[in-house]
């Protein structure tokens, strides 16, 4: 096992070894969540699930994986990386098998939740560990080969499943999707336990904001059981509202008092006072949760609606996961020559592609509608491609000062996991309600178009801030701030910022 000591020669062996180790790690965690969307309808049939549990079991991960990320973020700076990436891993690994093994909704749920927090304490020691080892333009390649695995699990991930599901027996399969995670683990975990560096505990105070977070999970918990369908919810949809709001402003009003008293906030006042940097995170949240939640709602469609199996459904939408490969790659050269218009721009096309979507499944038979979906799946892979990390490297250049852009991120990403589950809560539910088991594919068509809404809402919602960020930028240079017509500034960031975006 090798530690930062080493020569040179011996730690550019072991860096290039504990890149590889992340990358395959990266590739696993995003493989789970690229192809257990097209379990959900087996395992409802299997385990006789609600739609409220359907919901709590779509969007849980997110959440988990959310609330991990601050906390072992800051546990790895003080007390090491190798320890909590052994600690995410085995949570991870091991809960797939609980996962596997369910004999209930509420198993599941309980599996999902425990994978995800695993998830997330890996995805930050990841992410830390390519920060300690890299630097400059190896650190930019780092990330990218980083990057490249969420991509490679969104094109093959479908189709790893799709095979899974379509050779196994309906109440198997499903559960082997949970398993197929314990053999990659298994071999990562015995390669992380080797090779990762250890890193002595780092002396000084060690400042985690417990009250934010937990005012903040509060907050999308109360959000999310307010789209709970049926009897799901313990509480009426108005009192979780309630709550909801109730928790957002005693979170604002914490993370004062908590700066105040010299620790570090999870929205720090200086991210508050950036308006690009708040209006960049609203874009974030609003268009990640649109795109998954475009995802889940399609996925239902096609297996319930459609009654396609789970193999033709992976193939027809590898087209948007190598859509978005391929525009990502190039979207530094785009974010260079047009900005935030540029991205703007994009959002309304992407809008468009949302609505020409509905247009086709209301429309068009059956058999049209399986050769238009790879059409308008692709160019909405190659607008997302365009969105994504160019909004997150203008987003992450705004922070304001005196918070650093290690908490800009982590900000970032905590805020568009936790928009993520609830608009997939949401849209779930929205479907689920409207059509019932054995409903024709009129019910379908109409359940489809009335969770487009939902979708069509959290884009324009993305439009509208994308376009305030316009303008304030293009105010800005008229008053003289050069800061906007220098293109280097937009750029600088965006090695990290692909590190950063893999993980929607």
């Amino acid at each position: 096992m090798k530690s930062y000591a080493d020569t040179p020669a011996e730690s550019d062996v072991n860096a290039r070894m504990v890149l590889g180790i992340c990358v395959a790690m990266g590739f696993t965690t995003l493989l789970d969540q690229a192809i257990f969307a097209l379990a959900i309808p087996r395992l409802r049939d299997g385990l006789h699930a609600s739609a409220s549990q359907l919901q709590l079991i779509i969007s849980i991960y997110s959440v988990a994986f959310g609330v991990a990320l601050v906390p072992a973020g800051r546990l790895g700076d003080i007390i090491g990386r190798r320890l909590l990436f052994l600690i995410g891993l085995a949570m991870f690994a091991g809960f797939s098998v609980l996962g596997g093994l369910a004999g209930s909704a509420q198993v599941v749920i309980a599996a999902r939740l425990l994978q995800g927090l695993g998830a997330g304490i890996i995805n930050t020691q990841v992410l830390g560990l390519i920060q300690d080892l890299f630097q400059g333009e190896s650190r930019a390649k780092a990330l990218g080969r980083y990057a490249s695995a969420g991509g490679l699990s969104g094109a093959v991930g479908p189709l790893l499943g799709g095979l899974v599901l379509g050779w196994a027996p309906p109440d198997l399969g499903w559960r082997l999707l949970f398993l197929i995670n314990v053999p990659f683990g298994a071999v990562v975990f015995f390669l992380a336990l080797r090779h990762l560096p250890r890193r002595r505990p780092q002396p000084g105070r060690f400042s985690l904001d417990t009250g934010g977070l937990a005012l903040l999970s509060f907050t999308t918990l109360a959000l999310m059981s307010a789209t709970l369908t049926g009897d799901g919810g313990l509480l009426s949809a108005r009192t979780c509202l309630a709550a909801a709001m109730a928790g957002v402003l005693l979170f604002a009003c914490w993370e004062v008092h908590y700066q105040r008293r010299g620790g570090t906030p999870i929205l720090a006042r200086g991210l508050v006072r950036s308006p690009g940097y708040m209006l960049g995170t609203a874009v974030a949240m609003f268009q990640f949760a649109a795109g998954l939640t475009l995802g889940i709602v399609s996925t239902l469609f096609f297996l319930d609606g459609l009654r396609i199996g789970p193999l033709l459904f992976a193939g027809l939408s590898v087209s948007s996961a190598l859509g978005m490969l391929a525009s990502s790659t190039r979207s530094w050269r785009f974010v260079r020559r047009f900005g935030r218009a540029g991205v703007a721009t994009v959002i309304a096309v992407y809008a468009i592609l949302v609505v020409v979507e509905g247009v086709a499944i209301v429309v068009l038979p059956a058999s049209a509608i399986l050769l238009a979906y790879p059409a308008i799946g692709l160019l909405q892979g190659l607008a997302s491609g365009l969105i994504h990390a160019p909004n997150q490297v203008m987003t992450l250049a705004e922070a304001g000062e005196g918070a650093g852009r290690g908490l800009a991120a982590g900000f970032l990403q905590l805020s568009q996991r936790l928009a993520c589950s609830i608009g997939m809560s949401w849209g779930a539910g929205i479907f689920l309600t409207t059509v019932t088991r054995g409903a024709g594919l009129a019910a379908y068509r109409s359940a489809f178009v009335d969770a487009l809404a939902l979708v069509l809402a959290l884009s324009v919602g993305a439009l509208l801030a994308a376009l305030a960020d316009t303008l304030r930028r293009q105010f800005a240079m008229r008053a003289g701030n050069t800061q906007y017509a220098d293109p280097d500034t937009t750029i600088a960031l965006s090695g990290a910022t692909l590190g950063a975006n893999v993980d929607g």
